[in-house]
């Protein structure tokens, strides 16, 4: 059942790596999902896509993203928006890098590798 509830990221949230040096820290809501996602130095989230709407904002650090084939290089403050189905991914530099993802509906990819993990 979901319901209303403040949560602490270090007991709501497990770390779940997802590629070698990404860890995303997932809190699922019934309509949507935030991510905290850590990226280590020189960390490589392969292109990829899916259905879920994705936005982002970059928290500490650097990467290059990569949406639809352009690259740029995203600093804190800066957003991406990801309509479903588009390839997206980046890579960090020497300082890697802390972003926050929000998806709707909840990525179900999230969600299934929760379930595995539990």
């Amino acid at each position: 059942e979901f319901r209303p509830a403040p949560l602490t990221l270090e007991r709501a949230a497990p770390s779940l790596p997802i590629e070698p040096g990404i860890v995303v820290r997932p809190i699922l809501g019934k309509r949507l999902n935030m991510s905290f996602v850590y990226f280590e130095p020189r960390a490589v989230a392969p292109v990829h896509q899916h259905r879920e709407e994705q936005m982002g904002t970059v928290l500490e650090g650097s990467l290059q993203f990569e949406l639809a084939g352009e690259t740029r290089t995203l600093r804190p403050g800066d957003v991406y928006v990801v309509p479903p189905d588009v390839p997206h991914g980046a890579v960090t530099g020497e300082e890697g890098c802390t972003v926050l993802d929000v998806f709707s509906p909840p990525r179900e990819g999230l969600r299934e590798l929760l379930e595995r993990e539990s």
